[in-house]
């Protein structure tokens, strides 16, 4: 518990059985401050949202009682984002959080005009070694436009803007039981989400939202394993055009359906000047995956993804198939992917880059 607060650089744990006394060992810790302050500076680039920069800071603690605060912003030239939070230990009923944040984002793609302002109040508790709950509400102000029609002189229309608000609770589930995190060769992880709540232009939309998603790792031999994994989503509304492109599901790109652009399955506005997708109420996806290490940390993988994002009953399932590198770097796993999309003849290649933790 104190190594997971984040507090201390060093937590050392002396017992001193030989000044036990009626079967009870004292135990001395000693607990070394670790800086106060975190300091962070990034450069990014995305296809979608251009080169960027971040810059953060983070106050281990603010006072006696463990308070945090961070504040961090993220500037790209089509994506923008600014984050303020403050956190406070909660050691009643389970070990967690009480988290306040306000985030503010700006997204401009060739498909979206986005901005968003959301404030999140949220309780976290640890129920046992695997299980994480979270409670939050969310008070979300949403401004959007998919796309802006061009006039055919190479003029542009005025953007004709759509405006929600929205006020709903969250529950979420958060489960892992591995034998390693960082790299798995045997257990699950999942996450369960409900949320719902009112709202839209005129405050008279509802909507209710369940989300699930798992992940499954079994060990073949020393040097392989199999990857399984999961999502299905649904939302319940009679206002689905109301939804805020946040509040919609997507399919396609990075640790969704490989071989198809990101976010590109589902729904979407055909115009002359491209394709504009917008999201969808439902979502569904599958993913298998063959993963083998020939020579110290390098290996290579071969997968089949699956899946849409969809209105009505039935999704159009997108298929891609792909092979991969892999590399054990001292940074956590890095994953190269090369995938092909098997539902149009002339899908391109895609590019996916992964770095990190695979939970």
């Amino acid at each position: 518990s104190l190594v997971a607060l984040d507090y201390f650089g060093l937590v050392e744990i002396l017992p001193q059985p030989e000044n036990a006394k009626d079967k009870v060992v004292p135990v001395q810790v000693n607990l070394t401050p670790a800086p106060r302050s975190i300091y962070t500076a990034g450069v990014n680039y995305g296809t979608r949202s251009g080169a960027g920069f971040s810059l953060g800071v983070e106050r281990r603690y603010l006072n006696t009682r463990g308070h945090k605060a961070l504040a961090q912003i993220d500037y790209a030239n089509k994506r923008k984002t600014a984050t303020v939070q403050y956190r406070v230990p909660a050691f009643a009923w389970l070990d967690g959080w009480y988290t306040a944040s306000l985030q503010a984002a700006d997204e401009q793609t060739n498909y979206v005009n986005s901005r968003r302002l959301e404030f999140v109040a949220s309780r976290s508790g640890q129920y046992n070694d695997h299980l994480n709950l979270v409670a939050s509400m969310h008070v979300l102000r949403e401004r959007w436009a998919f796309n802006v029609a061009d006039d055919g002189g190479g003029a542009t229309a005025p953007v004709d803007f759509r405006y929600a608000s929205f006020v709903y609770p969250s529950l979420r589930a958060e489960y892992i039981d591995v034998d390693e995190r960082l790299a798995p060769r045997r257990g699950a992880g999942g996450t369960l989400t409900l949320r719902g709540g009112t709202g839209g232009s005129n405050g008279n939309a509802t909507f209710t939202q369940l989300h699930a998603s798992v992940q499954w790792f079994h060990g073949l031999a020393a040097d392989s394993r199999l990857i399984a994994r999961g999502e299905l989503g649904h939302t319940f509304t009679r206002n689905l055009l109301d939804l805020p492109p946040s509040l919609r599901f997507y399919a396609g790109g990075d640790r969704s359906v490989r071989g198809y652009g990101w976010h590109e399955i589902g729904p979407r506005i055909v115009t002359t000047g491209g394709d504009y997708f917008t999201g969808a109420p439902n979502v569904v996806t599958a993913s298998l995956e063959y993963e083998r290490y020939f020579h110290g940390p390098w290996g290579a993988a071969v997968f089949v993804d699956s899946g849409s994002a969809f209105a009505g009953r039935t999704p159009d399932m997108h298929t891609g198939v792909g092979i991969g590198l892999r590399w054990r770097s001292p940074v956590g796993p890095v994953r190269i992917d090369i995938a092909r999309g098997l539902n149009s003849p002339d899908s391109p290649l895609t590019l996916h880059l992964n770095i990190g933790a695979d939970l």
